[in-house]
């Protein structure tokens, strides 16, 4: 039996559409998220950090001491083959080109492995390889050590296709970047306090079931992100196709900028 619609009940915020898209991937039966309204509020992190859960925020900023500026950026992920295990599966080869932005990203740091990503156990000593009167001790074995990441991670699926259909508010591209000038004191307390809300409708594109999930399991090596050291990532990530119809940058109570933006007053 096909579940009713919930587009009559209150906006959703983070909490909520995680515990409506976790009851939804549950059951056949929960109730259809075609039509809810949600408003999203994250936080802007900064980019320095080497964390996985900061690296799958859309809202980032750094301060580039070359230039003397403060650096913020809105950016949406692509959901492909490479990065979601479940794409044709949940149908997904048949849809508009779809840009993910995370909601929530839950991570847990896993056991050390070595540098393919395979646990390490503990060598157990050899009594044929021991400690010989008259004799060099045997050589040291020595591993590349990776760290692990383990995530739970809920998003919304946003068709975008450049010059083409775009579930994006009107002028907003998958990257946004922001550049100003100022003293590195300044800008970071500034950046600190900003905030990306996403506003917008939840839809359906024909895609089963309406909630999909899918693992990701890869490895981390960039520098600007993990160092020198691997991080090997297990990541369950789960989606639902929406609209966007507003995106905020706040800081407090005012509006820093904004998608789509406000018609120009008339001279």
């Amino acid at each position: 039996m096909a579940g009713t619609s919930m587009d009559e009940g209150p906006v959703l915020d983070q909490q909520s559409l995680r515990q409506a898209m976790v009851e939804a991937a549950a059951s056949a039966a929960a109730p259809s998220l075609t039509g809810r309204r949600f408003r999203l509020t994250t936080r802007f992190v900064e980019e320095k950090p080497r964390k996985y859960g900061i690296f799958k925020q859309s809202g980032r900023w750094l301060y580039d001491k070359r230039t003397g500026s403060l650096v913020t950026s809105i950016g949406f992920g692509e959901i492909t083959e490479r990065n979601f295990g479940s794409f044709k599966n949940s149908g997904l080869q048949v849809l508009p080109p779809l840009q993910s932005f995370f909601f929530d990203v839950e991570t847990h740091r896993g056991q050390p492995l070595d540098a393919e990503g395979r646990p390490i156990g503990l060598m157990a000593p050899s009594a044929a390889i021991g400690m010989t009167p008259g004799r060099a001790p045997p050589p040291s074995i020595s591993y590349q050590l990776a760290d692990s990441t383990k995530a739970i991670s809920f998003g919304l699926a946003i068709p975008y296709e450049e010059n083409g259909p775009s579930a994006l508010p009107a002028g907003m591209a998958p990257l946004e970047v922001s550049q100003a000038r100022g003293r590195r004191d300044h800008a970071e307390r500034f950046a600190r306090d900003l905030t990306l809300v996403v506003e917008g409708e939840i839809t359906d594109l024909g895609q089963k079931p309406q909630v999909f999930c899918g693992g990701y399991r890869g490895a981390l090596t960039f520098k600007e992100i993990t160092g020198y050291t691997p991080n090997w990532i297990k990541d369950q990530q789960c989606f639902v196709t929406a609209r966007i119809d507003r995106v905020q940058v706040m800081r407090g109570e005012t509006v820093v900028s904004a998608w789509p933006k406000a018609a120009k007053a008339a001279d």
